[in-house]
């Protein structure tokens, strides 16, 4: 049995949480120390003659074993198992928005473009690999350090080019909503899903995402949104919330009332800058996590989702995500990437993400950078088997964790903390909602490629 003891601050009781059997409930020290007996042992048998802790032990379940856990990725030296299915499109790093937090400082650079040609590469890649594979599918999705749809020609004519083949594609993309009417009729004619960026209600953004120009943009946005719920397009919100972190809630309040939207997840900024990612503080990273469990219930009320990635109950993963195992990822010079945030050079990153080049027409892989990549993220999870959120952060987004240094991999940072607050958080809801005893249903396995939220049932 994988068992931890989550400590409740002043009270004298912990969370006894056993994460791939899907099980948490609250208990002292004795109950405790007696559950770690139990989880010692090979069996438990005859729980009706044992004291009135152990039946009820019995009765949650707790004796239980564990069901298998997902296997560990391996690194593959040689590239033999890398068949991916689907292609990720970084178009360009041209942008009509200025959002305060951008990593990628999007349309302040000179303009890169993915070519169509190398557009076609990447999809031939995918659809030979999934006809091997024996799929009836494979996919395209568009993001990237800048807008999609800047680089109109191009993603009209990449989608063209996935649907001649001859099973389907499922073909999506990032975008931030900014669309003309044509646009728009373009997008719900001929794309399967949408992740929208947007960050909640015309003051937070306008504030966070205005245009180059200055002026808001919530006003485009929101006339796009209602557009896509009259039609019933499937689509998803990716907020980036940043103090005041009080306005958060209503964001999401805001999203629920206004929208159709069924699924969001959210990302903190810290220290907001454009052109990176601003270091993770304990304390703005505590009151990010009260104010998203604050939004969480608002978002339950409404019977909506709202996820944050480094909390994932319910997801029972050996990875974080994956992109840098299962997806061919193309950024505008034609670079593969193992990652969508790794758009060009500049990238403190890019030397361990960047994995091959297209080149004469033919893709050419660095199997030894893959590997050695692998290899990290393989350490950095190892590094994480003492916390209670190895099953669901699964090492975590190695983007957002990797420090540059020489061993870097293996640094911990305050956003660690801030994944164990909120899943203590979300498992205290659950525990009190439920009388104490909480048992839930794991969804096993990987986690989407990109861009959407986990969407996990618990119960």
């Amino acid at each position: 049995m994988e068992i931890y003891a989550i400590p409740l601050e002043g009270s004298g009781q912990f969370i006894i949480y056993r994460p791939l059997l899907g099980l948490a409930f609250v208990g002292n020290r004795a109950m405790l120390d007696l559950a770690l007996k139990l989880a010692s042992e090979t069996h438990a048998d005859d729980i009706s003659e044992k004291d009135q802790a152990e039946q009820f032990l019995g009765r949650i379940g707790f004796c239980e074993p564990d069901p298998s856990p997902p296997a560990a990725n391996q690194p593959d030296r040689e590239g033999r198992f890398f068949l991916p299915i689907t292609v990720v499109l970084l178009l360009t790093n041209q942008c009509q928005l200025r959002c305060e937090y951008c990593y990628a400082l999007a349309g302040e650079y000179p303009k890169e473009q993915l070519t169509l040609d190398y557009a076609k590469i990447g999809i031939d890649q995918v659809y030979q690999n999934a006809i091997e594979l024996g799929r009836d599918m494979f996919t395209v999705t568009y993001h990237g350090g800048g807008e999609p749809t800047t680089s109109w020609k191009v993603l009209k004519g990449a989608t063209e080019y996935a649907r001649q083949k001859r099973i389907h594609a499922d073909v999506s993309m990032t975008s931030n909503g900014t669309w003309s009417r044509s646009k728009l009729a373009w997008i719900m004619s001929n794309l399967d899903s949408l992740s929208l960026s947007m960050d909640g209600s015309p003051v937070t953004q306008d504030r966070q995402r205005p245009f180059a120009s200055g002026r808001g943009s919530s006003n485009l946005v929101m006339k796009n949104i209602s557009e896509l719920d009259r039609e019933r397009f499937p689509y998803g919100i990716r907020m980036t919330a940043a103090e005041p972190w009080e306005q958060f809630p209503e964001d999401v309040r805001f999203i629920c009332e206004e929208t159709s939207c069924q699924s969001m997840q959210v990302e903190p900024s810290f220290n907001t800058k454009r052109g990176g990612h601003g270091d993770f503080e304990a304390s703005g990273g505590k009151r990010f996590a009260e104010a998203f469990l604050e939004a969480y219930d608002i978002a339950a009320k409404a019977g909506r989702r709202l996820a944050y990635s480094g909390a994932r109950l319910g997801l029972t993963t050996s990875t974080f995500c994956t992109a840098p195992f299962n997806a061919l990822i193309i950024n505008p010079h034609g670079t593969l990437v193992t990652c969508y945030e790794i758009t060009n050079p500049s990238h403190p990153l890019y030397e361990i993400s960047t994995i091959g080049q297209i080149r004469d027409g033919e893709i050419s892989y660095d199997y030894r950078v893959r590997f050695r990549l692998h290899e990290f993220m393989n350490q950095r999870r190892d590094s994480c088997k003492e916390c209670f959120c190895y099953w669901s952060c699964a090492g975590d987004c190695y983007t957002r964790t990797f420090s540059p240094s020489p061993g870097g991999h293996l640094e911990h940072s305050a956003r660690c903390e801030i994944n164990r607050w909120i899943t203590q958080g979300i498992l205290l809801k659950n525990l009190a909602n439920s009388g104490g005893v909480w048992r839930f249903k794991n969804r096993f396995g990987a986690p989407p490629t990109i861009g959407f939220p986990v969407e996990v049932q618990l119960s």
